[in-house]
């Protein structure tokens, strides 16, 4: 197995098979090495792997605003409210001209 290890001996990576430029390690593997692997989780420690106690999982970025889909709805609420005004306001004419025409 080859191990790519960073500055801080967390394993980055890993390969059972091939080459990925990493520390050859043939020693014992934790039995969750395989099912609970992650950058970082484990760390190579005095030759050996163990699970890294200063883990913390990475928090996804999610979007801090909306997404293009929720302005281009949001857009089209606010031309719609427009057009709503103007409807209105063309009914108040209408109706001041009707009456000014009697």
């Amino acid at each position: 197995m080859q191990l790519v290890i960073n500055d801080k001996n967390e394993i980055t990576a890993y390969a059972t098979v091939g080459d990925i430029g990493g520390t050859e390690y043939t020693g014992d593997i934790p039995d969750n090495f395989y099912s609970d692997f992650s950058p970082a989780f484990f760390l190579f420690k005095d030759g050996g792997i163990c699970e890294n106690s200063n883990y913390v999982k990475p928090v996804p970025n999610l979007p801090t605003g909306p997404t293009s889909l929720e302005q281009i709805v949001m857009q089209q609420a606010m031309t719609i409210t427009q057009m709503q005004q103007m409807l209105m306001q063309q009914s108040k004419d209408i109706a001041t001209l009707k009456g000014v025409n009697k």
